[in-house]
């Protein structure tokens, strides 16, 4: 099968979970034989741009418009008074032409839009080439604004992201009704998207961990160690760290005071402000070359995201790792974890905390949730069994379309 692939931003590197998820779907698709064209954006540097692009073409045929994504000041100016600013931001004359200009030398089989972002660039497709059209949801786009706008304790921030959230849940809902299937993250969001678009052509395709990379490792972790990873470059992310730094840490250091809470993630810089007080108790990492030697170290890793929609993909790769995990409802939202069972789920800074002193104290229940964790990941979350599913779903859209093409 012939796919075009439309990315809102370049699947590169893999240190956040939309990459991530964009990423091994790519390279799953490509195993199973099929022929992809993936169509994005520059990074910010040429250098980065050529090792992705060097990364990627193993598996696909990269394209990549001329011009970087706008700064985002730049398009918040812009779209004041219009506009839903993920959407506009991706909207170039350079992007129309790229894409008339592949599906004229090439003809293909079906497009994949990843997110909301791109919805435009996939519709356009369909009208204008009459090329068969999936969206994957990675996230319910318009929940994340929501939800940052009701926790943001910045007042001009909260008001321009409740501002682009209405916006763009009106626009979202328009290309959940048009394209020729949805392909949601989880069943959360699909229930959400079907409010507001009844007609809509939903199923639900969870993201995934690779099994085989992040796995439990035969070493003996600190009994006194916490692991955070996020980009905190992603809003939410930042919110979450915020959060456990001011509420939930001095719970935890109270009681047990040698802790230690290591950060892994890039922009690390934005945490400093409220990690300082801290002293040799919070590590700034940054970003790292590889998170498995700081899984393998960390008793406990924390999840308490508060903002959020879809499914953590990083939570995923630690189920697979065997990790014993504290999250909130929200960190956890979208897979079919059990609390008590495969991790702990605690909204409460409180009982977050109380969370987080349990299993440091115990080992037993360390090991237990880490295989319990370990086990549901690979039976539910494995990118094969994931991207077997699109192809099932591409060609469920290709059998009803109007002139189905060979697969």
């Amino acid at each position: 099968m012939k796919i075009l692939q439309l990315t809102p931003r370049m699947p590169y590197p893999l240190t956040d979970g939309g990459n991530i998820g964009i990423y091994n779907i790519t390279k799953h698709l490509a195993a199973l034989g099929h022929e992809i064209t993936l169509v994005t954006f520059p990074l910010a540097s040429l250098s980065d741009t050529e090792k992705a692009i060097k990364d990627i073409s193993r598996f696909a045929d990269i394209r990549v418009v001329s011009r970087s994504l706008p700064s985002r000041w730049k398009v918040l100016a812009r779209t004041v008074f219009r506009g839903a600013y993920p959407i506009e931001r991706r909207m170039t004359r350079e992007m129309f032409s790229l894409l008339r200009k592949i599906v004229g030398t090439k003809a293909y089989d079906i497009v994949h839009v990843d997110h909301a972002h791109m919805g435009r660039y996939g519709l356009w497709l369909q009208n204008e080439f009459q090329l068969p059209a999936i969206l994957r949801e990675h996230n319910y786009e318009s929940l994340i604004y929501e939800r940052f706008a009701a926790t943001e304790p910045n007042i001009l921030k909260s008001l321009v992201a409740r501002v682009h959230g209405k916006r763009l849940k009106i626009e979202e809902a328009g290309f959940l009704s048009k394209f020729d299937a949805v392909a949601a993250i989880s069943d959360e969001d699909a229930k959400l998207m079907r409010l507001i678009a009844p007609s809509s052509k939903l199923t639900v395709i969870p993201a995934g961990a690779d099994t085989y990379y992040f796995t439990p490792l035969n070493q003996k972790p600190d009994s006194n160690r916490l692991l955070f990873v996020g980009t905190l470059a992603w809003d939410p992310n930042f919110d979450s760290l915020r959060y456990f730094l001011r509420e939930i840490l001095p719970l935890i250091l109270k009681a047990r005071p040698n802790t230690v809470l290591d950060i892994v993630g890039s922009e690390g810089h934005r945490i400093l402000p409220y990690s300082k007080d801290f002293g040799s108790s919070v590590i700034v990492n940054g970003q790292v070359p590889d998170i498995r030697d700081y899984l393998a170290r960390a008793a406990v890793v924390v999840v308490p995201l508060r903002i959020g929609g879809g499914m953590r993909v990083k939570l995923l790769e630690f189920f697979a790792a065997g990790k014993a995990i504290v999250s909130t409802s929200v960190g956890a939202e979208g897979n079919i974890a059990e609390d008590s069972k495969h991790l702990l789920l605690r909204d409460d800074s409180l009982a977050f905390a109380e969370a987080v002193l349990q299993l440091l104290a115990s080992p037993n229940d360390r090991k237990s949730l880490g295989e319990n964790a370990r086990a549901l990941a690979c039976s539910e979350y494995s990118w094969e069994k994931i991207s077997m599913r699109f192809v099932q779903l591409y060609q469920e859209v290709l059998s009803a379309s109007a002139n189905p093409r060979m697969v």
